[in-house]
């Protein structure tokens, strides 16, 4: 009889550690990636870092690496990369600066301009993944580094017609790291110096996400405006062809293209929901509800 007790006892607590990391809810969307394999992809959210395979939603690492990760992107090597702010059971500084993952997200190690920085935009250029551009929240400014963040310099960008800090959204040209989309309430602007010059680009859409696809100058975004929905560009924002995806007072804020087949693709919103397309957007399926996940990558 004892040893049955004990037995029962001992399975009722290895199923309690092993559920404990499962997501049943999460808040804010700060970041989506999909793994290099594309077998998985991560959500960057409000309380950490959220793994998602085809079978479960299963938090990363332990509560003192439970950061609000903003500006999160995983690089070529696996290395993951981010900013936002930490735990209230870390004993990192606020804001966080620039924190690298080398063991996929169960610990953060600060790299740059710990204490100083928070960059809600984070972009990493498809030429050179050394090459980044940062978009600091506390002080309105746009960073960039040449190699892989450990040196920033801030950039005295001119023409843009909104604060710095209300950039939704970045993207470099994959062929080109200096020419660069930004996206704001006021239209797309474009530099082709690095962020240092900015000019109109297209005054008629807005953009609340972009995310590259392809070697040519494919981009993803979500737009608004004279178009509105989530939208592709074969050339770099000149002309678009839609995905079929527009949402009612919702927006897409992260977009993740599978490494392998770009015809899927994984979006979050600003409402905490994540839709997924593996055709091209001949069709989407919701894999979480307003931060309640519905299904894994089935």
């Amino acid at each position: 009889m004892r040893k049955i007790t004990l037995t029962v006892i001992l399975m009722l607590f290895l199923t309690a550690c092993g559920q404990s990391d499962e997501v049943e809810s999460f808040m804010h969307v700060h970041g989506l990636e999909f793994d290099k394999e594309g077998n998985s992809f991560y959500l960057a959210t409000h309380h950490g870092l959220i793994h998602v395979d085809k079978s479960s939603w299963k938090q990363v690492g332990d509560e003192t690496e439970h950061h609000d990760l903003m500006g999160f992107t995983i690089l070529e090597d696996g290395q993951m990369i981010s900013s936002g702010h930490p735990s209230y059971r870390s004993e990192l500084e606020n804001p966080l600066g620039i924190i690298v993952s080398q063991n996929e997200g169960e610990t953060w190690e600060p790299i740059a301009l710990h204490g100083k920085v928070d960059f809600h935009v984070l972009h990493v250029s498809r030429e050179n993944e050394r090459i980044m551009y940062g978009i600091d929240s506390y002080h309105s400014e746009l960073y960039r580094t040449a190699d892989g963040g450990h040196e920033w310099q801030q950039v005295n960008a001119s023409g843009l017609p909104v604060p710095i800090g209300e950039v939704y959204a970045l993207s470099s040209h994959p062929q080109n790291a200096e020419l660069l989309l930004a996206g704001t309430g006021l239209g797309i602007f474009v530099s082709d110096d690095g962020g240092q010059n900015w000019a109109e680009y297209n005054t008629e859409i807005f953009s609340t996400a972009f995310q590259q696809v392809g070697q040519s100058g494919g981009l993803i975004a979500y737009l608004f405006g004279e178009k509105e929905g989530l939208y592709i560009s074969e050339d770099f924002g000149n002309m678009w062809s839609s995905l079929n995806l527009q949402l009612d007072e919702d927006a897409v804020t992260y977009i993740s293209v599978h490494p392998v087949f770009e015809s899927e693709i994984i979006v979050g919103t600003s409402q905490q929901n994540i839709y997924r397309t593996i055709n091209r957007g001949e069709s989407w399926e919701v894999l979480a509800s307003e931060g309640n996940p519905i299904k894994a990558l089935q």
